[in-house]
């Protein structure tokens, strides 16, 4: 024997002990154990056939192939007393004591001295007689099961019958044929090898079918799906082998070339086939499926579903992610996404939202259409079989399969998910359309959440503009009442050459302040759209205590700015929205005290901070006031307010990284504390946050 008749072996070994690891998996107790035991002798066998080739009928091997056959025989009796009950008894009692009989018989010529008569085996050969007569018996023991079993019990026993029948039969053609030829052909034996291997697979299938025997065995569907696909590739790999030897054997000039074609034609196939999902369904189908007594590995559905539904967008699109969602359930290859129009109430129509491997073509079905009207009268899971109901999906997307729709507990039906028909055959059946209805509510759920994530991120949008617009709309109010004081003295001063140089400087302020806020106005606002800032925002400074003195220059209330020896202090804060705030909290002052009172101001450094007081001598606020009222955007006590502008100051100075606190009593005035960040600070906590985030991501 060759090398290549010990690789055959070794594979039929391999094959065989990993039958036997299934039936005990998937059997129960002890009616288990009979199955998988004769499938371990069986690898037994075989395994010492590939330990020594040329001795493959004596010494271990002849002894492992004498049991293997008892087995045989052992596991067709047991079959033959379950089925038959005690009629049988006496008839498979004889049976047990003949094969008994026969497997001493055989065992004992293979001691030394006797073995000998397998070398030259002829019809008088004891040793070949023995092993002969017992083959006979299992096959005539497996055609009085098969013929005897009714018609129940036949589903039970006709693969056993035929696997361990057709394998006694081989054993007899082997036999017969090294009696005619008085040896034993190379051929055979190695044959015997690969229909083991194919014979045992019918073994574990008979097992499975067993009602003593449970159908979920516990282990995992790839390891079938693998199992099973490296048995098919085997099994396509020793055909082509023989196929291939058997042109070799030829004789003629093109058949090495006609060899070396077929095996790498075979090759390339076979690789087609493996990366082939069409293929790979069909397995599962016909093979997988099977093993398990519920289509659906629950588990890992789930997982799968959650982990298609929150991956980012930036992989696929949240349509895409949904139609997989379902679509991998049944093995669809692509699908499209109709979701219900929002803009209609009552009744609504559904519009293409996404396709997934099919056409991007916008398709709107209204109100009355055939395919709504079929889904609301089935409530459930829709198979697209009739051109009536989904005409208008098939002209626009191609043949489709089946409609899932998309119910959500509050919302109702938000759309539905149509699937294009399977890669392979996919029987329908109620768990699948439980499975695809649960989908299609976890599918609703994730369309119905992203969508209120969207409109919550539109409606802030809107509130920050509406914020910005607020804030506008109060320093054109500042800017309209310096342009009328203007206006005013205009009257009696407009050919005095020093009003008209202030005058130009007051207009082009003016200018510039509107200029500024329009530009404000477009912007996000610089942190109010609620978008993340960058890694390392380029930060503006401003000097406060320059800004403070051009404030109060000019101004018809006196104000005193103390801290002259103060060092110029930057603060990260944007000239423009330190001066709106300054100038607000200044006018209120100024409006506070008595006409000859000056507002004072002042300025000292707190740890990380700039401190500014803006103080008056008015009648002050109570706490109430303060804690309920001040801050209240919309309510003001001035005749001519609009209640913006205490709330406007706090909230660009809390932008700004500060804080506006307020210290006042009735009759005793008010001061307005303003907690600006100092800018080295601020410039070192934005470097250190943005290398924490490097560092996490």
């Amino acid at each position: 024997m060759t090398a290549a008749s010990a690789g055959l072996h070794v594979g039929c070994a391999a094959i065989c002990l990993v039958w036997a690891v299934l039936v005990l998996l998937a059997g129960r107790g002890r009616g288990a154990m009979l199955p998988a035991g004769l499938c371990l002798v069986t690898a037994a066998w075989a395994a010492a056939v590939a330990l020594a080739p040329d001795t493959p009928l004596d010494g271990p091997a002849g002894v492992l192939e004498i049991l293997r056959t008892g087995a045989w025989l052992l596991l067709l009796t047991t079959l033959s007393r379950r089925l038959g009950g005690t009629r049988a008894t006496f008839f498979v009692r004889r049976f047990e004591m003949a094969g008994a009989v026969l497997v001493l018989l055989a065992l004992a010529l293979l001691l030394p001295g006797l073995a000998g008569a397998l070398v030259l085996p002829t019809l008088g050969s004891p040793a070949l007689l023995m092993r002969l007569a017992l083959v006979l018996l299992v096959i005539l023991l497996a055609e009085n099961l098969w013929r005897n079993a009714n018609e129940s019990a036949a589903w039970h026993v006709n693969l056993p019958c035929i696997a361990l029948g057709g394998l006694a039969a081989f054993d007899v053609l082997l036999y017969a044929d090294a009696a005619l030829s008085q040896a034993f052909s190379a051929t055979l034996l190695d044959a015997r090898a690969a229909l083991t291997a194919l014979a045992m697979p019918l073994l574990a299938v008979a097992a499975v079918r067993d009602r003593r025997w449970r159908r979920n065995p516990a282990l995992s569907r790839d390891v079938v799906f693998h199992g099973a696909t490296l048995v098919v590739v085997g099994t396509f790999l020793l055909g082509m082998g023989a196929t291939s030897e058997a042109l070799r054997q030829l004789h003629a000039g093109w058949g090495r070339t006609a060899q070396v074609s077929l095996i790498a034609g075979g090759i390339m196939t076979l690789a087609v086939a493996l990366a082939s999902r069409s293929v790979r369904s069909r397995v599962r189908r016909l093979v997988v499926d099977h093993f398990f007594s519920v289509r659906y590995d629950y588990r890992r559905e789930w997982l799968r579903c959650v982990a298609a539904l929150s991956a980012p967008d930036s992989g696929a699109a949240a349509p895409v992610r949904a139609i997989r969602a379902i679509a991998d359930a049944v093995d669809s290859p692509a699908g499209v996404l109709l979701l219900r129009s929002l803009s209609r109430k009552g009744e609504a129509d559904l519009r293409w939202a996404g396709s997934w491997n099919l056409p991007a073509a916008p398709l709107v079905l209204l109100p009355g259409h055939p395919f709504l009207a079929a889904l609301a009268a089935e409530n459930n899971v829709l198979v697209l079989d009739a051109e009536a109901t989904a005409g208008g999906l098939h002209a626009a997307y191609g043949p489709l399969w089946l409609a899932v729709p998309l119910c959500h507990h509050s919302e109702g039906l938000l759309g539905v998910v149509a699937l294009s028909p399977p890669r392979a055959p996919f029987p329908l059946d109620e768990e699948v359309f439980e499975l695809l209805q649960t989908l299609g509510r976890e599918v609703a759920m994730f369309l119905a959440e992203r969508q209120a994530a969207t409109n919550l991120a539109d409606s802030r949008r809107v509130t920050d503009y509406a914020k910005r617009f607020a804030f506008v709309a109060h320093d054109v109010k500042t800017v309209s009442s310096q342009l009328t004081l203007l206006l005013a003295n205009a009257e009696d001063h407009l050919q005095d050459p020093e009003f008209q140089a202030d005058m130009l400087l007051t207009v082009r302020a003016a200018a510039s302040r509107i200029d500024t806020l329009i530009e404000r106005l477009r912007s996000d606002g610089e942190g109010e759209s609620g978008r993340a800032p960058p890694a390392v925002p380029e930060m503006t400074t401003t000097v406060p205590f320059e800004r403070l003195h051009a404030l109060a220059r000019g101004r018809a209330h006196p104000v005193q700015v103390e801290g002259g020896g103060f060092p110029p202090e930057r603060i990260a804060m944007r000239p423009d929205q330190f001066d709106a705030v300054a100038t607000h909290l200044l006018d209120n002052a100024a409006e506070a005290s008595p006409p000859d009172v000056p507002v004072r101001v002042s300025l000292r450094r707190e740890g990380g901070h700039v401190v500014v007081e803006i103080a008056d001598r008015g009648t002050g606020m109570s706490p109430e006031f303060i804690r309920d009222e001040l801050f209240r955007p919309l309510r003001t006590t001035k005749p001519k307010g609009n209640g913006i502008g205490a709330w406007q100051a706090r909230e660009l100075l809390r932008q700004a990284g500060g804080e506006l606190e307020v210290l006042s009593r009735p009759g005793r005035g008010t001061t307005m504390r303003l907690l600006l960040p100092a800018a080295a600070e601020a410039q070192a906590v934005a470097a250190h946050g943005a290398a924490l985030s490097v560092a996490r991501a």
